[in-house]
């Protein structure tokens, strides 16, 4: 199998296109909707924050200096807010092209040592995978890296094959700007993916060639904006106070705190809790519906390596192996941090996918897929009768659509292991078209802090409003004037002004006898992750707590 096997007929690519074409739409399908967790709530801040001032150099949180993440991906959704306005779309539309930069990338570098149809294969595994179109609702840095790691290793290897001027400044613009969005510790797998080919390749040397030392230079340099902005804004000014410390050298956090303090964990932020086989568990899940082909194709994989078996490629597990093993002995382990490492795994899953095709048997892959399928199929059907039974006019559509799109595969593709592929895709995504049209807009309605700012929108669009601490982000973003907060002693001083409050500062209120008007209640499910009580509709009233809208001072009533 190599890159100049034949390519697929117009009829056998017909049914991948389909489904492709599909998959694409269901992951930007969320671009619309909105926040339900408090992280792109925050970035979503901080970057409007940039926008609103233009000053794209200071990174500002309610007024104060913020350190934890580096500038990149404000920048992207600061400068889409400049030319779209700040909304949620404007927010996740940067990241989402960015993770379309990711699919084109790992496409290209499957197409550089595969044939067509493995490429293809590795794309529709990377736009299925669960917790990819799960990110790509609820979005972070993730799709950003995605798409500067694949393409900083596509070119580098290039550069690797054959100098390139283009290529060179390609690959080390990509790995800057993936530096300058999560730190440097992405150069772990960018470098151990090119370093590793030519380790196993035993082309030792070449590796000392100039041209890297060229590609060091280049990534520093291009790298200099987040060196300068976290300079000025932190090293030039040592009386600030981060951390609740003083003297914070920005550029040190930068260069060592941010990423490989937490993977030691003694930086300002640490973590007592971790195990080494979080990831390895959690991509049962996050990696679905291709976990049990990945695990059994990166076994193959490696144990083809011990026997001195040749691979056309060694870029897929050098990248993805040497991060996963570092993801899981640090203490800091959050499920979407494999995410960046899917395009990989998807290539060696492709691998293993399409030797099947080849051999046209194999019994692990037809017993795996439809049980993985078949399991994911009645999880919805059983969820959807005990989480929103109401919505059963959006489920029954999506049922008749994935019946549809099953019997035109089985129709249209020679191949009963083809058809079986391209049945997964549909599931996975079938699944996620379930979570988008009814469980988010369900758990969304029962976002307190959302509805509270479309009530100050709607009603009140001219009041002076304040929020107590403890108010999530989401409430800020999404209500139209000023947000203003303080604690509710300072808060009682602003006569006739709009407050927002929780259950535990009502009571506190109640309490010091202080006088209020209530003005609407917001019940509110405060969790990101549902719980079993949330998910059983008849519990989960149980699960919730409140915001108030309130009036202090000697005008309430």
């Amino acid at each position: 199998m190599n890159s100049s096997a034949t390519s697929l007929s117009a009829a056998q690519k017909r049914p991948y296109i389909v489904v492709l074409v599909l998959a694409i739409l269901v992951n930007i399908a969320g671009i619309g909707i909105k926040y339900f967790t408090d992280d792109p709530s925050l970035y979503s801040m901080l970057a409007r924050t940039m926008a609103q001032s233009n000053n794209f150099a200071d990174i500002i949180y309610h007024g104060k200096d913020w350190l934890d993440k580096p500038h990149f991906p404000f920048w992207m959704a600061a400068l889409s807010f400049k030319v779209f306005g700040i909304n949620t779309i404007a927010y996740k539309l940067p990241a989402l092209l960015f993770f379309l930069m990711s699919v084109v990338y790992t496409y290209k570098l499957a197409r550089k040592f595969y044939d067509q149809e493995t490429a293809l294969i590795a794309i529709l595994i990377l736009l299925t995978a669960q917790h990819v179109l799960m990110s790509n609702t609820d979005v972070r840095a993730e799709p950003y890296i995605m798409g500067l790691l694949m393409g900083a290793v596509y070119h580098f290897y290039k550069v690797k094959e054959r100098f390139s001027l283009i290529d060179i400044l390609l690959a080390s613009l990509f790995t800057a700007c993936a530096v300058m969005t999560k730190g440097i510790y992405l150069l772990i797998p960018i470098g151990s993916a090119i370093i590793g080919d030519y380790l196993f390749k035993k082309d030792l040397k070449n590796l000392f060639h100039l041209k890297w030392l060229l590609a060091f230079i280049l990534v520093a340099i291009f790298t200099l904006p987040e060196i300068y902005t976290l300079y000025i804004q932190f090293d030039l000014h040592p009386e600030k106070v981060v951390f609740g410390k003083t003297g914070i050298s920005g550029i040190h956090w930068f260069l060592w705190d941010s990423q490989f303090g937490r993977f030691n964990n003694n930086s300002f932020i640490k973590n007592t809790h971790g195990s080494i086989f979080f990831f390895l568990h959690t991509l049962l899940w996050a990696f679905a519906p291709w976990m049990l082909l990945f695990y059994y194709a990166i076994f193959r994989h490696i144990r083809k390596m011990v026997k001195g078996v040749v691979l056309p490629e060694y870029i897929t597990i050098s990248g993805s192996v040497v991060m996963l093993l570092i993801f899981s002995i640090s203490k800091f382990q959050l499920p979407f941090y494999t995410n960046i490492l899917f395009p990989f795994f998807a290539i060696i899953t492709a691998g293993f996918v399409r030797e099947v095709f080849n051999s046209n048997r194999n019994l692990f892959f037809t017993i795996a897929q439809y049980s993985i399928s078949g399991l994911l199929i009645v999880i919805v059907i059983v969820l959807n009768f005990i989480f929103a039974p109401e919505r059963l006019t959006i489920f029954l559509p999506l049922c008749i659509l994935l019946a549809g799109i099953t019997l035109y595969i089985y129709k249209n593709t020679a191949s009963k292991q083809r058809a079986l592929f391209l049945f997964t895709c549909c599931v996975g995504l079938w699944v996620n078209a379930y979570l988008m049209s009814v469980v988010y807009p369900t758990l969304l309605t029962f976002k307190g802090d959302l509805h509270a700012a479309e009530y100050i929108n709607q009603h009140h669009p001219n009041d002076e409003v304040i929020a107590a601490f403890n108010v999530p982000n989401a409430f800020e973003f999404y209500t139209h004037q000023p947000v203003t907060f303080m604690d509710l002693n300072e808060a009682a001083k602003h006569t006739n002004a709009l407050i927002l409050i929780n259950d535990d500062q009502k009571a506190e209120l109640q309490k010091n006898n202080t006088p209020f008007e209530l003005v609407k209640a917001f019940d509110n499910y405060p969790n990101e992750n549902m719980t079993l009580p949330f998910i059983i509709k008849a519990k989960r009233m149980t699960t919730l707590n409140h915001f108030f809208l309130v009036r202090l001072g000697s005008t309430a009533k």
